[in-house]
This record gives structure tokens, sequence and C-alpha cells, in this order.
């Protein structure tokens, strides 16, 4: 029809609109929704058009989150929103707005300045059907006055350093000239001076003075730990003896009661293991054992952690430990982990003196390794935190708190090695402790521990479970009779026969006389001259091939038995665990003895 307006045909306006050179975005009004954007736009901001169609502008580019004075997506708003309302466009002044960075080109945020300009569409009625929102980046000419900025700054410092100098030479000369002048009442000045200085050396004497009797101190509280750690050992041979005993007996009548009677065996054998569990305790308190390293399942541990924790508090503290069910299983000793916690908690209660709340909390965190200054740690970590809300701790102090013998507390109030034991246990286990905390708000301290790939042993697998059998001949070196008369039972139990002497010269007597054994299986601490130790060393210089299985409930010389390669067996023990030795030990002395044929 003649005069009417018509489209060309074959012309593509979306294309048309997305190669336009400037940086353009077309939004909804209503919700600030991206409905279409300019190929500049896109390159400008790094940014797909896949990725950004369809979602709110501000969800697109948000502020940057190290930036929390960053005003960028508040003044971008009242714009628009001004715009909307006013339905005439509004320019803006220069802004700060960083655009996130996509992760193959190293993610985190860019510096960016843009001078943004808002239009709105009107419809036929009048009314805002889009918003246009166009952008110059202006990036390049901020910096560019920034640096012009700062050689101005350079050249007036410069400037003023070079009058300085003037002012400083001419000084020089009237200073020359009066010291001149000023020689005698600068020797009055050093002797007024004279005793102030003789003051402040005594009272660097008095701080070295009061250093040295607090490192005394940390001395003989250290000397009192190997004293009690000495007498917990010995405490724990003969405990864990008389566990072995109830133990073994526990596997030996189990299907001989009644089932009116298994209720009071399942009854004995629970008060044995908790018997162990705080033998166990006791001796990585006072670190007399060796690290175990196990799999450990925190998520089915909560209940008995709060319990062993409230008896070591008392009454005015409460605990909560929260794990959730998907929690990460961890590799760690459990005797180290329980200490450590035990150690995190008594000083929360001494934080809190009036009573309070302890939470333990444990959460699955992935590190990306720049997470903490100073240490590279990155994958998979169960973040363990034990927070109070007690009186927290100044900040000079908390650049200490990880250091051996560190303590605020008053003399006999504290070693200044809990925290310090914590430290070296996450460090032990491949992790980290961190520390954070604020006058008045309490302190919480976190184990970062590496996740385990192996799931933690489930309550089927335990020493109920079928026994394996062996048949052969065993020594047993015993000096405790009733340990002695449970052994023999065990392993006729489990196949063995055996001889029991009760000292290890009786036991050498009998190898060097030619009397022959499957299997040496002997206590380390021995009455007499000759230990354990002593007889498998020379077991083994005159019969290599013997295989020799040391049993040890305490002893100082396990790492060394482990460094010369023995197998041990830890007291108390079960007869599923004796038998699993004795088969590992005949295991490797066979193969021993195929590999020097």
């Amino acid at each position: 029809m003649a005069g009417a307006q018509t489209q060309p045909p074959g012309v593509d306006y979306q294309a048309l609109f997305q190669a336009l050179p400037g940086l353009y975005l077309v939004l909804k009004p209503d919700d600030l929704t991206i409905v279409a954007v300019t190929d500049a736009y896109l390159a400008a901001t790094m940014t797909r058009r896949e990725e950004i169609l369809g979602r709110n502008i501000f969800d697109v580019f948000p502020d940057n989150p190290d930036e929390p004075e960053a005003t960028g997506v508040a003044n971008l708003r009242a714009s628009l929103l001004r715009a909307r309302a006013n339905k005439t466009p509004d320019a803006m002044a220069v802004q700060k707005y960083d655009v996130r960075r996509p992760a193959e080109q190293g993610g985190g945020f860019e510096e960016r300045y843009w001078s943004p300009f808002n239009s709105p569409v009107l419809d036929a009625e009048g009314n805002v059907a889009l918003l246009i929102h166009r952008v110059e980046d202006v990036t390049d000419y901020m910096r560019a006055k920034s640096l012009e900025l700062e050689k101005e700054q350079q050249a007036r410092a410069l400037h003023e350093k070079m009058e300085a100098e003037i002012f400083q030479r001419a000084q020089a000369l009237q200073d020359a000239n009066k010291k001149l002048r000023d020689s005698e009442a600068r020797l009055q000045v050093l002797n007024d001076t004279l005793e102030e200085r003789v003051r402040d050396r005594t009272r660097q004497l008095e701080e070295e003075i009061e250093e040295r009797e607090r490192t005394q101190t940390a001395l003989r509280e250290a000397q009192k730990l190997e004293a009690v750690g000495r007498l917990a050992g010995g405490v724990a041979h003969d405990f864990n003896n008389l566990l072995t005993i109830i133990l073994g007996s526990v596997d030996l009548v189990r299907d001989q009661v009644a089932p009116t009677g298994a209720r009071l065996v399942e009854a004995m054998e629970h008060a044995a293991l908790q018997g162990t569990r705080l033998t166990r305790q006791l001796l990585t308190f006072t670190r007399r054992q060796a690290l175990r390293p196990e799999i450990i399942d925190l998520a089915t541990r909560s209940e008995g952690m709060t319990d062993f924790l409230a008896r070591a508090l008392g009454g005015n503290i409460r605990i909560v430990v929260t794990f959730p069910h998907d929690l990460w299983p961890i590799e760690c000793d459990l005797g180290e982990m329980e200490l450590a916690l035990i150690n995190l908690c008594v000083n929360a209660r001494d934080a809190m003196p009036e009573g309070g709340l302890v939470r333990i909390d444990g959460r699955n965190v992935t590190l990306r390794g720049a997470d903490y200054p100073g240490a590279a740690y990155t994958g998979d970590f169960v973040a363990l935190s034990v927070s109070d809300n007690g009186t927290g701790i100044e900040p000079d102090v908390l650049a200490h708190v990880f250091e051996p013998f560190f303590t605020t507390k008053v003399v006999g109030k504290g070693s200044g090695l809990g925290l310090s034991q914590v430290h070296g246990f996450a460090q032990q286990a491949g992790g980290l402790a961190t520390i954070e905390s604020k006058v008045g708000d309490g302190t919480t301290v976190t184990l970062w521990l590496p996740r385990s790939y192996v799931d933690a042993p489930t309550k089927a697998t335990d020493d109920r479970q079928h026994l394996a059998r062996g048949i052969g001949l065993v020594l047993l070196v015993e000096d405790n009779d009733g340990v002695a008369e449970t052994a023999m039972r065990m392993l006729d139990l489990i196949g063995y026969r055996s001889h029991w002497v009760q000292d290890a010269g009786t036991a050498l007597a009998l190898l060097l006389g030619g009397q022959r054994f499957d299997l040496v299986l002997s206590d380390i601490v021995m009455p007499g001259s000759m230990t354990g130790l002593d007889l498998a060393r020379r077991i083994r210089r005159y019969f290599p091939s013997q295989p020799i299985l040391l049993v040890t409930g305490y002893s100082d010389a396990a790492a060394e038995v482990a460094a010369e390669g023995f197998s041990i067996l830890a007291k108390p023990y079960r007869a599923n665990a004796l038998s699993d030795a004795i088969r590992t030990s005949l295991t490797i002395a066979n193969r021993a003895r195929r590999s020097s044929a």
C-alpha cells in the first residue's frame, strides 16, 4: 500500500543489535532481567550470552565480595529505578564496578571503571516497556588519571624533600656552632640522666630474671609430666594385664554360658572395653603411647564424645556435639584426637568461670590452597571446631597460643602445653589448626583434618567374628600367671599348643638346648636382667628364621621394637587379635625364609 512503512526484507534485527559496537544491555523493567546484550558488552564483561540471558543483572554482576565498601550494585540499582520511575534517561557518574573473571582465566574479580547511562523505552501507552543500560569502559582512562596524580604527588614530594634537605643543611651548620657552646651543658645532662639509665637497666635485669623463672617453672611442669608419664605407664602395664585376662576370659566363656548369663558376659566385656579406652587415654595424655592411626567415623561417635568430655569438664559446662550424618571419615590416632578435644574443652571451661556452652561441630570442607596464608593445603578436609562463649583472647596473645609452654594462667594452673599438643596433633594427622577469637565474644579453634577415602570399619567387624584357627607349638614367655593362663587357653581356642615359661632366660635356654617352636610369644616387660626385647634380639642372632611376636601393655621401647622389625601385639588383646598377629608373624617369617633360600 502506498505510504505504508515496511521493514526491508531479510534484515535480522536481533543480529544487527548484537553486532552494535557499543556496550548495551536490555532489561525488563519489572525484575531487571536481561533480555538482550551486544557482543561488545559480552567481550567487555567476559561473559557468555547463554549464561546471562534471563537472569537478574545483579545476579550476573554482583559486587566484589573482597571489597565490603563496594557500592556498584546499589548505585546502578538506584539509577535504573529512577529511569523507570521518571520515564527519563538517567546518567551516572563514573563507577568502580569490578567484573567476575571466568574460572578458565583464573577466577576472582577484575577491577573495572564504567560510565553508565540508563534509558527507558516507552510503549504506545507511555509505559516503560524496556530499560536500556549503556556503558563505556573507562578503566584505562581512570588508571592513566591515577598514574598522573601519582606522578604529581611524587613531584610534590621531591620538591618538599629538596626544601627539607636545604633546611636540614642550614640547621646542621647552626647545630655545629651550638655544639661548641653546649658541650658543658650536655655533660650536665648526661650526669642528670645517669640515674634514669641505671634504673632502666635494673628493670631490664628484673625482666630477664622473671623470664628465667618462667622458663624454670615450665621446665618443672615438663618434669612433672614426665614423672606422671612414667607412673601412668607402669600402672597401665599392670592394668592392661588385668584387662587381657578379663577380655580373654570373655572370649573363652562366651559360648559356654547359658542364655541367661549372656547379658552378664556382655556387661563384663563392655566394662573391660571401657577400661581399655581409659587406659589408652591415660597413655596418650602422658605421651606414653606410639601413634596408632585408624579410620574414624565421627558421625557415629557424637554421643560417646559428649559423655567423656562432660566427665572431664564438670557440671556447670554444657556440651553440644553436632556431627552431620554425611561427615567424611578421617584417619588419625583416636587417643591423640580425644586428648586434643579435652585440651580445647578445658581451655574453653577456664574461659567461662561462671559456666557456659561449649560447641563441637564438624563439617566437610574443600580447601583450595590459598585459603590460609603460608599453608599450601588443598583437597577435602573435615573441619572439627570447638567454640565457647567465654572471655576471648587479646590479639597480642593470640599470635603465641600454639607455642610450647606459653600460658596466661597463673603458676600451677596450666603447663602451656595444651594448645601446642593440639597444633602438633593436627600436623601429625596431615592437617592444621587455626584459632579465631574476639575479646568478649569467645574463641573458636578449628582442626582441619584430611578426609579419609577409606570407610571406617562397621560394628560388625569386631572381636566376635569367626576366629581364624592355626596349628603349631608356641613358646609363651610371660611372668604374670593370670595372663599366662588366659593366653594359653586362647591359644588352645585358636588351634595352637603352648609351652609356658616365666622368664626370658629360661626361654633362651630351651631354644639353645635344641627344642624347637613354631613361634615365640613373649611379653616385653620381664623380670630379671633380660627383657622380652633382649630375648628377641638374641633369638634373631642365633636363630634368624625363628618367628617372634612381642606383647606389651606399655613400654618405652615400643618404638625401638617396631624400628627393629619385630611384630608387636598390644595388650589388652582378644583371641581374634592374637590369632591375626600370630598368622601375620608366621607369614612374615616364611617370606623371609623363602627370600634367603
